[in-house]
């Protein structure tokens, strides 16, 4: 089960707590009014974090008590910002940051919806091609077989939708693995396709221009900043870079340098972080080249939605052509037995 909090919901939390610590509230009170009187899966950890600050107890280590509520980042982010006295900046900026994230996953989700419904859709013809034949036919044990898969009336269509359930837990299970660092060949085998890896390449790349430019407005030192960032990731693929990536810059090399050698990075990228760099305004740089690749994002969506509408299309129009052969392979073999039949018939005498 997955309690993380939602990016969304985070994000506006923080941009509450900025204004709150701007202000000089009171922590406890700041927590406990974000708990309201409900009795919910949020407020109870705000109660837990209001509770834990009572007792004595850092910003940081409260925020550690929740476990699994609040991103990794998030953890790190609040440290950095209690030790440089700088957490209502934090705050602000993770408010900014944790929106867009929310803002690309929702890009995301819509760009799958149409294809998504294509399939359901596809799933609803295919169930009532199961379903119909018992009803129409006066012999229902002699039902027509559309399909050809031995799947005839509700026993057939119970059959097909625990296949689909089934379909459906094996590839959340599989994403959950992916995500947890397990099946990795499935990850590479699934970048290795050239329009869903330039696609993933440029979400990821996104956010970690975001968590970067977080990160370095916050305080954190420039090898930390990319760790945190390579780790905050969606993919496997990033974030095996962060440790190479923090040896480099603790051994002195630039930054840029070492984004270029990773592979992942297009060329603008690399070039705002070294303007960046030259600059000594790294953050605002990276913040200013966050829309050009929010815009990109949009784009590798795009793509992504023409290519699955693709695929899904294919599959339903080989399921029709299946379906038309089929039952035009019956009605020519229903002929044929007709003839057969008329054949023997003897003739008058």
């Amino acid at each position: 089960m997955i309690t993380r909090i939602r990016n969304r919901e985070l994000g506006l939390l923080c941009g509450r707590l900025a204004l709150a610590f701007d202000v000089g509230h009171d922590p406890v009170r700041i927590f406990e009014r974000e708990a309201g009187e409900g009795r919910s899966r949020h407020g109870g950890h705000m109660r837990s974090i209001a509770e834990h600050i009572r007792q004595g107890c850092s910003l940081t280590e409260a925020i550690e008590s929740q476990g699994n509520y609040f991103p990794p980042n998030f953890h790190r982010l609040i440290e950095v910002g209690e030790k440089s006295g700088r957490l209502e900046r934090v705050f602000e900026r993770m408010a900014g940051h944790y929106s867009e994230l929310a803002g690309l996953q929702a890009t995301f989700l819509r760009s799958i919806l149409w294809p998504m419904t294509q399939l359901a859709m596809a799933a609803v013809v295919v169930s009532i091609l199961i379903y119909i034949p018992p009803l129409l036919s006066p012999n229902r044990d002699a039902a027509v077989d559309l399909l050809g898969f031995g799947l005839v009336g509700g026993r057939g269509l119970a059959i097909f939708w625990c296949g689909i359930a089934a379909v459906v837990a094996a590839l959340l299970a599989s994403w959950m693995l992916v995500r947890n660092g397990k099946l990795a060949f499935v990850a590479d085998w699934i970048m290795r396709v050239p329009v869903v890896r330039r696609s993933l390449l440029t979400f990821d790349e996104a956010g970690f221009v975001q968590s970067l430019a977080t990160a370095i407005e916050s305080g954190v030192a420039a090898a930390n900043a990319v760790t945190l960032a390579f780790r905050g990731c969606s993919s496997i693929t990033f974030q095996s870079k962060a440790d190479s990536a923090r040896e480099a810059i603790l051994h002195g090399c630039e930054l840029h340098s070492v984004l270029r050698d990773t592979g992942l990075f297009s060329r603008e990228t690399i070039e705002a972080v070294e303007l960046g760099e030259a600059s000594g305004r790294l953050a605002e740089t990276l913040d200013k080249h966050f829309v050009v690749l929010r815009m990109r994002v949009e784009f590798a969506m795009t793509a992504i939605t023409r290519l699955v509408s693709s695929v899904v299309w294919v599959a339903v129009a080989g399921l029709l052509v299946l379906l038309i052969f089929r039952l035009f392979g019956r009605y020519v073999s229903q002929i044929n037995d007709a003839a057969m039949a008329t054949a023997f018939i003897p003739g008058p005498r």
